[in-house]
């Protein structure tokens, strides 16, 4: 009986421990989503208008266009307030495998969709969404009306499995001083896994250029070129003594230099290095316009 009252006692003291330990990371999981909840208003195109300079009579008027859009191509659609730093429309028909309610969007803005984001692709969201609502913001109020962006990434569905969306981002309304006032957001699931990796960038739907953003600068070591070379080779999945064929330089060299790249990439391994050098635009197609940072 007594060492039935301490193997009870023993799973009570467990069960508490476990509880308390769940808690804890629920509250550190809260907290982090908050702080970058914070970030993504930061980085946000900004409208400098007071709301009683912004016709806010236009959002009734456009509302049946925005729920027809989301109709006829059964996407989802959002509409944000630059001014206000909230959602004003959202379509109804967000997929239950999503896990997310709609009203939650009004009232808690970015959160609900941050907490089923994949992990991988925050940081990298926040890094090219800024340098993009950076170089829209410097367009002339006539050149913002004519670009959208484009973002893939990862969410998880309620049964745990992630999969790969497209937001297709635009502004559509400015205030009187040209700044972005109304963003619309469309979003669809991206059936072509076409590549693993997501990535972002500008869009002119009038020329067809697409502008991909260099993301190089966010490197606390930059790649020489010579690196970059041996990386250009590794994306072929030419293995170390092809590369010494390709370059005509020794074996030690070229393992010195995937080595470096790995350390300098955060990378396990040679194809998740790709993998991050890709999305960070240091090995976009030449054939793309390719917006520079300060340091090249």
């Amino acid at each position: 009986m007594q060492s039935y009252r301490q193997a009870l006692t023993v799973t009570i003291v467990i069960y508490n421990e476990t509880r308390r330990n769940n808690l804890k990371m629920r509250n550190m999981r809260s907290q982090s989503i908050d702080k970058i909840e914070k970030a993504v208003e930061n980085i946000l195109p900004t409208s400098g208008a007071f709301i009683d300079e912004l016709d806010y009579s236009v959002i009734e008027q456009r509302k049946a266009d925005w729920l027809k859009l989301s109709e006829l191509a059964h996407s989802i659609v959002l509409v944000f307030d630059c001014c206000t730093k909230k959602f004003v429309f959202v379509s109804d028909n967000i997929p239950q495998s999503y896990g997310i309610d709609s009203k939650r969007l009004f009232i808690n803005g970015h959160e609900p969709v941050l907490e089923i984001m994949h992990p991988g692709d925050i940081h990298y969201g926040l890094l090219v969404r800024k340098k993009i609502y950076s170089l829209l913001s410097s367009f002339s109020a006539e050149e913002k009306m004519k670009h959208k962006m484009v973002h893939e990434m990862r969410v998880k569905n309620v049964r745990g499995e992630y999969i790969r969306i497209i937001e297709q981002e635009q502004a559509i309304e400015l205030d009187k001083s040209g700044n972005i006032w109304l963003m619309l957001s469309v979003i669809d699931v991206d059936a072509s896994h076409e590549s693993e990796i997501t990535k972002s960038h500008l869009y002119n739907f009038e020329t067809g250029e697409q502008i991909f953003i260099d993301l190089s600068d966010t490197l606390e070591e930059p790649l020489t070129n010579r690196e970059l070379n041996v990386l250009q080779l590794m994306k072929q999945g030419l293995l170390s003594k092809e590369i010494t064929n390709s370059l005509n330089i020794s074996i030690n060299t070229i393992n010195t230099h995937r080595q470096n790249i790995l350390l300098k990439l955060k990378a396990n391994n040679s194809i998740e290095a790709v993998n991050i050098a890709q999305r960070l635009g240091l090995l976009n197609n030449s054939t793309q316009k390719h917006i520079f940072s300060e340091t090249d």
